[in-house]
């Protein structure tokens, strides 16, 4: 009778052993996702993980595992092993046609495109003697922008070039350009005069215009660190500063263009600030310094001497380029593809070496600024 019985259970428990693992991954999904499409760097999100067993039976033990780059910093370290990748495992016990979802709080570090995918689900049978795996189909995506930084001498001197630039080139009012009503001089035209606005006031009151010229800026960002000592953070301070000079300009309703000498990049033409902005900052947030850069002088005078002559810049366009590798020969570049252009040199250097650079950043020219951004050591 026992035999019978031990015979039995073994039966029992071979067929379940078939049926669990014939079965237990059936109706079972994992989705990840990002509660944001894009952050800045050094600003937080949260990845949502949803694990759903939309059949009867249970599966007592799922571990659910998936990667990402190392960058982004999980408050939860638990199961979590970093090597070159991230590599994150929990372990759940999941009823049937139970949905379990769970908010991770994630802090990124760095500017990147990252994506947390190959997920895979694990269970094991009683006794943890065998156990079953399979992939699992999901990807949560995020775009970290470059990091906000200190622009504001920067921003303050490209509104003096700017408003210099405006007031040395003002042509005519656009009469399709309203900006506002004032008090009537006599130095206004009596076809200015809003008649309405008059009568209701009691007194003379004029229309007036905004200049039929748009201020525009185009920054040309320089991303080489191809020296036997490399500069990594001023690498990534220059495309900080790009990044958060381009969104303070448009802000301010300036028309931005963009360019930079990483391999494969597109120009930008001031034009379409909204579309230009996420072209930008996603175009920056890709950029990885393994796939080298172009040399920043041959690309301003490929720009110059065959892009802009195609598709000219407009003569009230301030330039500004970024560059960590000021010298010399590059500098008299600069001068020479400007031209006539308001132009503005940034320089991030380390702090304290500021005085390396007195040669190169010397400037005769009354239309070519230079200006010197330290930037602390790391």
């Amino acid at each position: 009778m026992i035999f019978v019985m031990l015979l039995g259970a073994l039966l029992v428990g071979a067929v379940w052993g078939i049926y669990y693992r014939c079965q237990w991954a059936k109706d079972v999904t994992v989705r990840l996702w990002f509660e944001t499409d894009a952050v800045y760097a050094g600003q937080e999100t949260k990845l949502y993980e949803v694990i759903e067993n939309r059949k009867r039976m249970p599966v007592p033990v799922l571990e659910v595992g998936f990667h990402t780059r190392k960058e982004l910093d999980f408050a939860d370290v638990e199961n979590t092993n970093v090597s070159d990748y991230l590599y994150k495992r929990d372990v759940f016990s999941v009823l049937g046609r139970q949905k379990i979802t769970r908010e991770i709080p994630v802090k990124c570090t760095k500017r990147g495109r990252y994506l947390a995918s190959d997920a895979d689900i694990t269970t094991h049978t009683l006794l943890y003697r065998k156990h079953y795996s399979k992939a699992v189909g999901t990807e949560a995506e995020i775009y970290v922008y470059p990091k906000m930084t200190d622009v504001s001498e920067i921003v303050t001197v490209c509104e003096h070039m700017l408003g210099t630039l405006q007031c040395a080139r003002r042509l005519y009012e656009d009469p399709f350009a309203f900006r506002t009503i004032r008090s009537y001089t006599t130095d206004d035209s009596m076809k200015s005069i809003n008649w309405k606005a008059s009568a209701r006031t009691g007194s003379l009151m004029v229309n007036t215009f905004d200049s039929v010229q748009s201020q525009k800026a185009m920054i040309f960002l320089d991303v080489e660190d191809t020296g036997i000592l490399k500069y990594e953070d001023l690498v990534e301070e220059s495309i900080a500063l790009a990044a958060t000079v381009m969104r303070r300009l448009i802000r301010q309703n300036i028309e931005v263009g963009f360019v930079f000498n990483g391999r494969g990049s597109d120009v930008f033409f001031p034009e379409n600030n909204r579309k230009n902005r996420i072209a930008f900052e996603r175009m920056l947030a890709e950029y990885d310094r393994e796939d080298g850069a172009e040399d920043f002088g041959q690309l301003a005078r490929r720009l110059f001497s065959d892009t802009f002559v195609k598709k000219p810049v407009s003569e009230d366009t301030l330039f500004l380029f970024i560059t960590k590798n000021l010298k010399e020969p590059l500098m008299e570049c600069i001068r020479e593809c400007a031209g006539e252009h308001q132009t503005l040199v940034i320089v991030p250097v380390p702090r304290g070496e500021r005085s390396a650079l007195r040669e190169a950043a010397r400037s005769d020219r009354d239309n070519v600024f230079v200006l010197v951004k330290e930037v602390e050591r790391t």
